[in-house]
């Protein structure tokens, strides 16, 4: 099989460059002989033209258009009776420059009798042979003619025949004009056309002829070096070929013959060297394996473990806060991690009447109600890159950072509240024939406190804590304990920071416990609200 796929290919590339050198070169040559027996033949055509002409005006010079009439009546007898069957004559006509076929009636002999006289012997003989003009000429190489004085050639076909046609211009030179005239410089225009049939065929013969000598010759050619080129290439490529295949079965004391001195051979050596190599490695590789096959066993083992170890990090990591998560990555061992002061935006919120709800509801479907509504929350939460700091019944504290600008942050909170704000909406009106619906209470605080990550703890009871402890975050929870269901308090340095983006209504000066001094608190006008007041 390899054989002769290979034997076909050479095969295919000889024949396709000898194709395309050979025939190319025959190409050139059908052109060269097709174009110089056409030239031959309108050569012989402009000839006959000029002798026509050269009888014509020899005859009138000598006073005698009877000869010149005879002339044409042979002519055109003889193209009629097809007396020579290799004649190609098709047409000899010489029409006067108004068009009208010369030669025919007795119009130019009265002239030229009444100008210049004619013998009555002439005038005789022409009346004898004069008979009605033929179709008028009117076509655009006879008005060239008449025009450039130059003699007009086209090929042309009438009635599925090619003819070579010539309109040759007959001067109306000095000597003639004494007959003629002088008021024009064209006394006729003489119409000879050929048939291009023979030439054709002819053409048409040298070039079958050679396009057989070109694929005789190609396919000769082709023979000859598909033979020299399965001696020198096949055969050695195919020995190889067999080497190499007992090589792939595993018998590694084949070897190539590797005698001639060209390529083939020296690839032959080069295969025999590399399966000695092959031979020694072979030996190598089969201890080796004996060693993988434990150490594959072990890193099975390990992989299954480090996979039951990736599935538990995917499912604590819901759990931890992405600030620690970015803090453990920068130091995992650290027992207090980049723990320092900051501005932040705390957030604090927890469900309105909780207590009475409590009573309402058994523990365990109160628990399922917290569940269900926070979980929800903490997807907000992250889309706004917030961080939940702790959880507490009813409550939760989340922390907003921002190493963009100071209102980044600000802004981040308000849109969460507001976010969580809406969806406690939507899930009344989900669950509301399962749980009673429910209002947060929000408060919202900007401020410095000392925000980082501890590990508590040693040992297998460790675990890691995400705080924000000062002022800011007692005084938002305190906000959120005086916002009534459904609002959204806000701090003085809060509401200059989201002045821009949210309508805020004050609330005046509050006093809250444990603070010392009174704070202006804003209450943050829901945008549904104010967009239908505008």
């Amino acid at each position: 099989m390899f054989r002769s796929r290979l034997a076909i290919k050479i095969t295919l590339l000889i024949v396709a460059v000898l194709i395309v050198g050979f025939g190319v070169s025959t190409i050139v040559t059908i052109q060269r002989e097709s174009a110089a027996l056409l030239e031959q033949n309108k050569q012989g055509v402009r000839r006959l033209t000029q002798a026509v002409v050269a009888s014509v005006e020899a005859a009138m010079l000598q006073e005698r258009p009877d000869v010149t009439r005879s002339l044409i009546q042979e002519l055109r007898e003889l193209r009629t009776a097809k007396a020579a069957e290799s004649s190609t004559l098709e047409d000899l006509t010489i029409y006067r420059r108004n068009g009208i076929e010369a030669f025919t009636d007795m119009a130019t002999a009265k002239e030229v009798a009444r100008t210049a006289g004619l013998a009555d012997e002439v005038m005789k003989n022409i009346a004898k042979m004069q008979r009605a003009p033929g179709t008028a000429m009117s076509g655009p190489l006879f008005t060239r003619a008449l025009e450039t004085l130059k003699t007009q050639e086209s090929l042309e076909v009438q009635n599925g025949v090619s003819l070579f046609t010539v309109h040759y211009p007959i001067l109306n030179q000095e000597k003639c004009q004494g007959c003629h005239g002088s008021d024009h410089q064209v006394r006729a225009v003489v119409r000879v056309a050929t048939s291009m049939e023979p030439v054709f065929a002819e053409v048409r013969r040298h070039r079958n002829r050679q396009m057989l000598i070109a694929v005789l010759t190609i396919l000769c050619a082709a023979g000859v070096l598909t033979i020299a080129m399965r001696s020198v290439i096949v055969r050695p490529i195919v020995a190889l070929s067999a080497v190499a295949r007992r090589v792939g079965d595993g018998d590694f004391e084949a070897r190539a013959p590797a005698g001639a001195r060209d390529e083939i051979g020296e690839l032959g050596g080069v295969f025999n060297d590399m399966t000695s190599r092959l031979n020694q490695a072979y030996s190598e590789l089969a201890a080796k394996n004996r060693e993988l096959e434990t150490a594959l066993q072990n890193l099975q083992e390990s992989r299954q473990r480090l996979e039951l170890l990736e599935q538990l990090k995917g499912e604590l990591s819901k759990f931890v806060p992405d600030a620690v998560k970015r803090l453990l990555e920068q130091n995992p061992n650290a027992t207090e991690l980049e723990k320092k002061t900051v501005e932040v935006s705390v957030v604090f919120l927890d469900i309105a009447g909780y207590t009475k709800l409590s009573e309402q509801l058994e523990a365990r479907k109160l628990n399922q109600l917290v569940q269900t509504y926070f979980s929800t929350f903490l997807e907000i939460i992250q889309n706004h890159h917030g961080d939940v700091n702790e959880t507490a019944g009813d409550g939760l504290m989340v922390i907003f950072q921002s190493d963009r600008s100071a209102t980044d942050h600000a802004l981040n909170a308000t849109r969460a509240a507001f976010a969580i704000q809406q969806r406690t909406g939507v899930l009344n009106e989900e669950y509301g024939g399962m749980f009673p619906p429910i209002q947060l209470h929000m408060g919202i605080n900007t401020g410095e406190a000392l925000v980082g990550a501890t590990k508590l703890g040693t040992g297998a009871g460790q675990r890691w804590t995400f705080t924000a402890t000062g002022p800011t975050t007692n005084i938002a929870a305190r906000f959120a304990g005086s916002a009534q269901g459904g609002e959204i308090v806000v701090g003085p340095t809060t509401s200059e920071r989201i002045r821009a983006h949210f309508v805020l209504e004050s609330l005046g000066e509050k006093t809250f416990k444990n603070v010392s001094q009174p704070i202006r608190v804003y209450r943050v006008i829901p945008p549904g609200i104010y967009e239908k007041i505008v």
